[in-house]
């Protein structure tokens, strides 16, 4: 072990064992993968330890390096919370990435509009990439994506969570539907034709009643876009569920009708919008989130 230690590789270590890669690390540091490369090998020389070992999930952090990663994570924020002190903790830049689904999308950009609120100077970009929960928070980590819209992930002292909704589910289905009324019953649910939002993220938004006998389930379209799954459900006798929050959302042009489903009465599909704890204090993006909420 070498005798003389880089606190600037505290930062190193964090980010690699959060992200478990060396390009996403680089990115967020402003490196190249070289040098990345360069400053993790004075960490290995000082531990003489590997650190990190490839697999076939990414960068797998070793014993030594778990138990560096608690101690590393506590200096590197608290050195944050020292640096914001003295003014703004987050840089401003052009672009607000948003991780979410096409539903999402379509009511922060139609709320925007709507009330005049698209700020000058703040360019969105979204994300309609379907994400696992660790690829989420790395995403987030290394500064792929400001805001994740989503469902609940684990708890993580490193993001602050917003609970943006918490809605019941309805149905929707064309006006003048030959079979559905006002209600759909589980029985009749299970006998419709069905268009589905093309998720990996559907069910953990959605209850688990929902799925049951899922395999038996006729699934006739799946897309990742609303607008597309909106005119399907007018043009056809599929259904489709939806939740209520996003109802005063939909264009007035869809001649669709609502339909309610009495044995999902007390369960909500939960949505929530994450930041990195660094950006706790970035305007812009607690400005989106503050208009996300009911």
């Amino acid at each position: 072990m070498s005798n003389k230690f880089d606190y600037n590789l505290i930062k190193t270590l964090v980010l690699v064992y959060e992200t478990k890669s060396m390009s996403k690390s680089a990115k967020a540091l402003g490196l190249s993968s070289p040098t990345l490369t360069y400053a993790l090998n004075k960490l290995r020389d000082y531990y003489n330890d590997p650190l990190f070992i490839k697999s076939s999930r990414g960068l797998k952090a070793t014993p030594v390096a778990n138990q560096l990663y608690p101690n590393f994570k506590k200096i590197d924020e608290d050195i944050a919370s020292s640096v914001m002190i003295s003014g703004k903790n987050y840089p401003e830049v052009a672009d607000v990435i948003i991780r979410t689904n096409t539903m999402v999308e379509y009511f922060l950009m139609d709320k925007l509009l709507k009330n005049n609120k698209l700020r000058e100077g703040i360019n969105f970009t979204f994300n309609n990439r379907i994400m696992l929960e660790e690829q989420r928070l790395t995403a987030l980590v290394s500064r792929e994506v400001d805001i994740d819209i989503g469902s609940a992930i684990k708890h993580n002292h490193s993001f602050i969570s917003t609970r943006i909704a918490q809605s019941k589910i309805i149905g929707l289905c064309r006006q003048g539907h030959p079979r559905i009324k006002e209600n759909l019953s589980l029985e009749q649910w299970m006998k419709e034709e069905h268009a589905v939002l093309s998720s990996a993220e559907t069910h953990a938004y959605l209850p688990e009643k929902l799925y049951a006998n899922f395999h038996q389930r006729n699934i006739r379209y799946r897309s990742n876009s609303l607008l597309n799954m909106l005119h399907c459900i007018e043009k056809s006798d599929f259904v489709m569920f939806f939740p209520e929050f996003l109802l005063k959302h939909i264009p007035h042009y869809f001649n669709l009708q609502t339909v309610a489903i009495p044995w999902m009465e007390k369960d909500t599909m939960d949505v929530y919008a994450y930041i990195h704890s660094k950006a706790k204090n970035d305007e812009r993006l607690l400005h989106i989130i503050d208009l996300l909420k009911l």
